[in-house]
This record gives C-alpha cells, structure tokens and sequence, in this order.
C-alpha cells in the first residue's frame, strides 16, 4: 500500500480508487497594470483628489474651512502645476492655521487646524 492510500484511508475514504492528479494550469494573459489600475477614491477614511491644474484644486478649500482632511494625488499633474498648487495651498494654510504633508512622492496629505497625522 502506498502512503497516499494509507493516508487517504485515515481520512476515511475506503476506496483505494483515490488518485491525486495535477491540474493542468490555464493559461494567462498579461496586461499593463499602469493602464487598467483605478485610482482609489479614499485611502483610510480620507477622500483623495487628483488634479491635473491649480483650477482644479480651489473648491477643496471649502473643505478645509469645514475640518475635513483631504489627500492629493499629482501622479497626472505636471510639476509646474504641482508647485502653483502647492504654494496656493501654503497661503490657504498659513491662513486657517492648519498645515500639509507628504505622505509618498505624489501624495500630499491637507490637514485643517487641530488634525495631527499619526504614523504607524
């Protein structure tokens, strides 16, 4: 008697029919991860925005006036748009007394006043 059988047999299968076979894999297709991946709409809770110009990013100041975080993605924006956008946002802060932070390289996060970021 061969293990498998014996082990087949402690499980309780009495026949000795029991053959383990390998699946044959199917095969897969690949495509570009970068083209079909969707941007997420929340990252823990926090709604994150992706603007591609300066004009894109002045209603989300009402956001902050009202005490809600928000995230900016600039994986699209250029890097002069980038910098327009983040020296707007520098004198909107300076102004409510909250503040922003990078979280990875595109990634900023905006804190309104009393919001502190905790890093795990």
């Amino acid at each position: 008697m061969k293990f498998m059988d014996i082990f087949y047999k402690a499980l309780g299968f009495e026949t000795d029919d029991v053959k383990v076979v390998k699946k044959k894999s199917p095969k897969t297709a690949t495509y570009n991860l970068k083209v079909t991946e969707k941007l997420p709409d929340e990252i823990d809770g926090v709604r994150v925005y992706y603007p591609e110009k300066l004009e894109d990013c002045k209603e989300k100041i009402e956001l902050l006036k009202r005490d809600i975080p928000f995230i900016l993605d600039f994986r699209n924006c250029p890097n002069s748009e980038k910098n327009k956008i983040l020296d707007y946002y520098s004198g909107v802060l300076d102004i409510i007394s909250g503040r922003y932070e990078q979280i990875e390289k595109s990634l900023y996060i905006f804190l309104p006043k009393d919001f502190e970021l905790e890093i795990n």
